[in-house]
């Protein structure tokens, strides 16, 4: 049986969700792990089986069973201190390194682990939807680099969310303003840890964006909107205004 464990409003909860991976995994785990059936059911064929001319003798059989019984004990303990280290890294940015077992490739996935789960004598942690074993974690980061991570990656989650700036018009931008400008507004606030994590294709969007609603004479940043559509088109430097500029220069400094 899984013990799965989640994240709920910020409290650890039991979870019935299991992965097809996670359940293929029990079912390996199941039928290679030497449990303490599988051990009575050999130590009864031993004694049915046994040379009756030279019967073991019964206390070997107690220490057998004793010996399995102190095994069993320390494996449990082994697994209930895995599955304590493995929630202790819910909702922590870890690094997880992989090997395939049959093309020799390995690779690597950073993210937020999401849920644990044990199956057998094995731990696993969900990272953002991939399953990892608990000994594959390579890197456990700080909170200040699992602060920035998860910040950028949800701002850049929303502006991937909008649509092509091209496709915003006078007919359709009052559904969309509250969003970019929100974003923009973001994006200023944030340091310069937190926007390194974010893809340059992501800020160039936000600077389009806000470029656009200039054009469509909505000022979302502040720069003020120009004072006719035919002024800002005849000139390629007016074109651009401090969003946009701020966003570039920004990128180019992260590039240098």
């Amino acid at each position: 049986m899984a013990v799965d464990a989640s994240i709920v409003n910020g409290d650890i909860t039991n979870s019935a969700y299991k992965t097809a991976e996670q359940k293929k995994t029990e079912e390996n785990t199941a039928k290679n792990d030497l449990d303490k059936q599988a051990f009575l059911k050999l130590l009864v064929a031993q004694m049915k089986y046994q040379d009756p001319m030279q019967p073991t003798e019964n206390t070997e059989y107690v220490s057998q069973l004793a010996q399995f019984s102190s095994l069993e004990a320390m494996n449990n303990m082994s697994q209930s201190v895995d599955l304590q280290r493995a929630t202790g890294l819910i909702g922590k940015v870890v690094t997880a390194t992989k090997t395939d077992s049959v093309t020799g490739v390995t690779t690597e996935k950073t993210g937020s682990v999401q849920f644990v789960s044990q199956s057998g004598s094995k731990t696993y942690l969900t990272i953002d939807g991939d399953q990892y074993g608990l000994d594959e974690v390579s890197k456990i980061w700080d909170d200040t680099y699992a602060g920035a991570y998860n910040l950028a990656n949800a701002w850049t989650k929303a502006i991937n969310d909008l649509p092509n700036p091209s496709l915003i018009t006078n007919s359709n931008k009052d559904a969309f303003e509250t969003q970019v400008s929100s974003l923009y507004a973001s994006y200023m606030s944030m340091d310069e840890y937190s926007r390194s994590f974010i893809e340059d294709d992501a800020k160039a969007k936000l600077g389009e964006l806000i470029a656009q609603y200039r054009m469509l004479g909505v000022d979302l940043d502040g720069s003020g909107v120009q004072e006719s559509r035919a002024e800002s088109d005849s000139s390629e430097e007016t074109d651009e205004d401090a969003a946009v500029k701020a966003i570039t220069e920004d990128t180019e400094e992260e590039n240098s």
